[in-house]
């Protein structure tokens, strides 16, 4: 640093691309000059990275685009028109407001839209201060059964038995692989960290394949880039799995150990066969006879446990769970998945080839695969993981969402969100499609106001007319908080100016890197922008709550830090708020190893052992993973649900400029965006349409539609429209592409194991109130379906 220079640390506002990076924001004469990588320290030292979007960030706070003042509406919803007021009318008229609801429908009526993700850092203040809120209040949680990404906590409850534990790993893991499959995923332009460790693993001899949709810019630096069709992932895992099982290329002593591969399981009725004392049976074949195992038991009752066999106990037909396995993917022929993935059968058997021959492999899966489908994907590539023993070991492993993890950190916010203990948590948990039907029809209870603690669901939700024609005119309060005039700002009733991350306190409770990092603020905040806790502590002043808000930023993280988790209570000397102040940060009391979830190999699941084979499941006949067609999206065999939605599958992927919404507003961003929204296609499909490069179309389905000016581009598979996601509304002629997209969390996308699944967490007691989501009830009974989107496409003529 020059002089007069001074830093602190911040979140990069890009904080949702997955990478939770903190930066280091230098500062001179209280303006903002500049942003670096963090000074990490220890194992990490060399782990803090910025992307462009980081460097980029620093020019926000002065944006013009940027809100500074308390805005009311003056005209009609989605209007346009304003005006300023003080932060003292616009409080002083939402509390009488929602006081009124509350009286003439009860506090539920009052809605609190909250995606942790949305607001850096993610699981900050923002995010436990109005679970607080939300939970004396009563209002309710809109968030359950969301949708988002919810493929990988699917097969880590089911086959794992712990939602979060599973899904990520550290990315110097990477370094130490000798194969690594991105499957679903674009690190190399998106995730900084990971594509370090990738460069690095190559660089010690690794082979690095792709598997997607698109040539992006992973693929064009893998060594091999495998296209598949939309949604077909599972196929090609399962018939890799057919072939390991087929040639006997499987670690039969991880498979009987770890999993329930020796377990019995009854040809009747597909459960587990168990003796009197409710015992799960192996097959001894020394004995010839069926013997006992107790739960979490590791070592073999017997000395020789059999892995694949067909037996008749007491009576009753059964075979091995592996052998039911055996059977079930038999049909999974390399010939048959050409049909459904377009992957040539002989690039198939190379690719099972090489992943079982590498010492130690990874699957690397990354929340890409938004389908219907996805959660099969991801069970499917943990069963490869279990066949061929990649799991536990140092450079081998499968990861389905590949945050940039480090040790777990888990601060002490349960006395935040609830000061009045669990049972005093009064806040009402409805599921997506629960809110979605609930605010149609108002029963059982009506919801009559709206508050986005954090979001965008009118741009950033598929269905953009849901929101705009049907929830909204419902409701009689709308309030949005926000940096930026958001798509849904501009419906809402007050708009309220938030702080960035370079204007308020924080703690970085996620930046991954087994460090605690304190946010200070770089600038004072610009114009009359206030940070959640202002915002919650006057709120609260002005409906009866203000002795539960009586404290400031720099307090609430005083509390969040008293922690009894052992990474953060070990830290020596011990973790305070002055050692932190002066430190800036201060790395965890974690392990001399890098973080892998699979270390000792131990699992919460019924068996205590991985299950490939999930009795939960058996309702739902979903026991194993299984490819099921795509919601809508287009496959060669047919349409999902047998109903053609369109002839083309369409795909709305972000690129590296821009975060969400995010970076929008940056001119430079956008520029280097190419200036203005565009689709894309192969030239094969354009040819066919009439169209050619810079011609005007629509795409549309029987949702909604964009007019948009379409590019010719190889990288885009036949069959295939693609839009970048991000520009707001405005920024297209006509329409909207999230207007096209089946909406997360409605009917339309719930199946059958969605919703047992969702009964599987509430007969554990799921949907516990946590911070500001409803804890693992939010992660639960839902999938993500941004991509099985189905499209038509016509030339416009001018």
């Amino acid at each position: 640093m020059t002089q007069g220079e001074s830093f602190v640390y911040t979140c990069c506002p890009g904080w949702g691309d997955h990478e939770f990076c903190a930066i280091k924001t230098i500062v001179k004469d209280g303006k903002i000059v500049r942003t670096e990588k963090p000074s990490y320290t220890g194992a990490e030292a060399n782990e803090g990275y910025i992307c462009q979007k980081g460097i980029m960030s620093c020019r926000q706070p002065y944006n013009p685009k940027r809100l500074l003042h308390p805005l009311k509406r003056a005209g009609e919803r989605g209007e346009g028109k304003w005006e300023e007021i003080s932060w003292d009318q616009a409080l002083d008229e939402i509390a009488a407001k929602l006081l009124q609801l509350r009286d003439d429908y009860g506090p539920e009526s009052l809605a609190m839209w909250n995606v942790v993700a949305s607001v850096p850092p993610s699981q900050g203040l923002a995010a436990v201060l109005s679970s607080r809120f939300m939970g004396l209040w009563g209002a309710t949680d809109p968030i359950q059964g969301y949708g988002l990404d919810n493929g990988p906590f699917y097969a880590a409850f089911f086959d794992m038995g712990d939602f979060y534990k599973y899904m990520t790993t550290d990315p110097k893991n990477f370094d130490t692989s000798d194969y690594i499959i991105v499957w679903g995923a674009n690190p190399i332009e998106n995730q900084q960290r990971i594509a370090k460790h990738l460069v690095e693993a190559r660089s010690n001899g690794a082979k690095i394949v792709d598997i997607g949709l698109l040539f992006d810019g992973t693929a064009g630096f893998a060594d091999e880039f495998i296209p598949v069709k939309p949604g077909s992932d599972p196929a090609l895992s399962l018939t890799m799995a057919n072939l390991i099982i087929q040639d006997k290329r499987y670690n039969e002593n991880f498979l009987l150990s770890y999993t329930v591969a020796p377990f019995l399981v009854r040809d009747d009725t597909g459960e587990f066969l168990r003796d009197a004392e409710g015992n799960y049976l192996v097959w001894d074949a020394d004995a010839e006879a069926a013997a006992p195992m107790t739960p979490g038991e590791q070592a073999s009752p017997v000395a020789r446990m059999e892995l694949d066999g067909v037996h008749e106990v007491g009576g009753v037909a059964c075979k091995t769970a592996f052998a039911c396995l055996r059977e079930h993917v038999a049909s999974y022929t390399p010939e048959w998945q050409e049909g459904v993935t377009g992957v040539a059968p002989e690039v198939v058997r190379r690719l099972t080839d090489e992943y079982v021959a590498a010492p130690n492999a990874y699957i690397f899966g990354a929340l890409g695969l938004r389908y219907q489908n996805q959660g099969e994907s991801y069970r499917s590539f943990y069963l490869l993981g279990m066949l061929t023993g990649n799991l536990g070991r140092p450079g081998a492993g499968v990861t389905s969402e590949m945050l940039p993890a480090g040790f777990p950190m888990i601060f002490n916010d349960t006395p935040i969100t609830m000061p009045l203990g669990r049972e005093g948590y009064k806040a009402k948990m409805l599921r997506q499609n629960e809110f979605i039907n609930q605010v149609k029809s108002q029963e059982p209870y009506p919801i009559k106001a709206f508050w986005v603690v954090a979001g965008n669901p009118v741009h950033n939700c598929p269905n953009r007319g849901l929101w705009i024609d049907e929830i909204f005119p419902q409701m009689e309060l709308i309030v949005d908080v926000d940096i930026w005039m958001t798509d849904t700002g501009q419906y809402a009733d007050y708009v309220l100016p938030d702080c960035m991350p370079f204007e308020r306190y924080e703690l970085v409770a996620s930046a991954a890197y087994n460090h605690i990092v304190l946010q200070e603020p770089a600038i004072e905040p610009q114009g009359e922008a206030r940070d959640p806790t202002f915002l919650y502590s006057e709120l609260a002043k002005r409906v009866g709550l203000g002795e539960y808000f009586d404290k400031t930023a720099e307090e609430w993280i005083e509390v969040r830090i008293q922690s009894k988790w052992p990474m953060i209570a070990g830290i020596q000397p011990p973790l305070t708020y002055e050692r932190l102040k002066k430190e800036k940060l201060v790395r965890a009391a974690t392990p001399p190893v890098n973080w892998d979830p699979f270390m000792g190999l131990q699992f919460n699941t019924p068996s205590k052992r991985l299950e490939f084979y999930c009795e939960r499941l058996l309702p739902v006949g979903a026991q194993m993973a299984a490819y099921r067609e795509p919601l809508e999206a287009p496959t060669p065999m047919s349409l999902g649900n047998g109903t053609a939605k369109g002839r083309y599958h369409f795909f709305s992927g972000r690129q590296r400029f821009f975060m969400q919404s995010m970076f929008t507003d940056d001119p430079v961003m956008a520029d280097l965006s190419g200036g203005y929204p565009t689709g894309r296609m192969n030239p094969a499909d354009a040819q066919a349409e009439g169209i050619k490069d810079g011609d005007k179309v629509e795409i549309y389905n029987e949702r909604g539609h964009v007019t948009i000016e379409m590019k010719l581009d190889q990288q885009i598979p036949p069959g295939t429209v693609q839009c970048w996601f991000g520009w707001r509304h405005d920024a297209f002629e006509d329409g909207m592409y999230s207007e096209l997209i089946p909406a997360l969390g409605s009917d339309y996308t719930l199946n059958d194991v969605s919703k047992h699944w969702d009964s599987c967490v509430r007969a554990i007691g799921g949907f516990q109130p946590g911070f500001g989501t409803g804890g693992i009830g939010g992660m639960a009974g839902a999938w993500d379906t941004i991509w099985d989107c189905a499209c038509d496409v016509r030339k416009v003529e001018e």
